[in-house]
């Protein structure tokens, strides 16, 4: 089954295992609305996280906390998710001095431009398009009325209703009672 790699509009990114880019979308619905995203699969994708060594939180029901990406993960979310910042933390690397005492200036320079570079991906809009709006003028209205739902989850929530409706619906009959 692929994954799916959701870019999301603020920089964020979700990952998710699905069948087809439409199942990936209605899936990551939890989220917002991943029709409007750049969304991508990935062949290879690892992701380590280790077991807290205490508790953190009442309601925590998994104990864990991120501890990795695997090397080819690292590179798609490089190229993919977050090329502005991989630039500059390149070139903030390929600058630092090794072996040496690094001045103030230098260090609150560097964290300046590697923020920037932050700041610059949470605003990028690479892969962001327009929704895609449902044929079905029901299905159209729950997407326009703020819901931020999916094409295809605004439609099957249509049909579902609509199916909904009919069963629920008294019989009709020609029998004169």
């Amino acid at each position: 089954m692929p994954l799916f790699i959701c870019r999301w509009q603020n920089g964020d990114f979700s990952a998710v295992s699905a069948s087809s880019r439409d199942e990936a979308i209605e899936l990551l619905d939890e989220v917002g609305n991943a029709e409007v995203c750049e969304l991508f699969t990935a062949k290879n994708f690892m992701v380590h996280f280790c077991l807290k060594q205490e508790a953190s939180e009442i309601d925590d029901l998994v104990p864990v906390e991120l501890e990795g990406f695997g090397e080819g993960t690292v590179d798609i979310l490089c190229d993919r998710v977050y090329p502005a910042y991989f630039k500059a933390a390149s070139t903030e690397g390929e600058n630092w001095p090794e072996d040496e005492e690094v001045p103030r200036e230098k260090v609150d320079a560097t964290f300046r431009n590697l923020n920037e570079a932050l700041a610059q991906e949470r605003t990028r809009q690479s892969g962001a398009k327009e929704p895609e709006m449902s044929d079905d003028p029901e299905a159209a209205r729950l997407q326009k009325i703020g819901l931020d739902m999916p094409k295809s989850l605004a439609e099957r929530t249509v049909k579902r209703h609509r199916h909904r409706q009919f069963l629920e619906a008294p019989p009709k009959t020609d029998k004169v009672q």
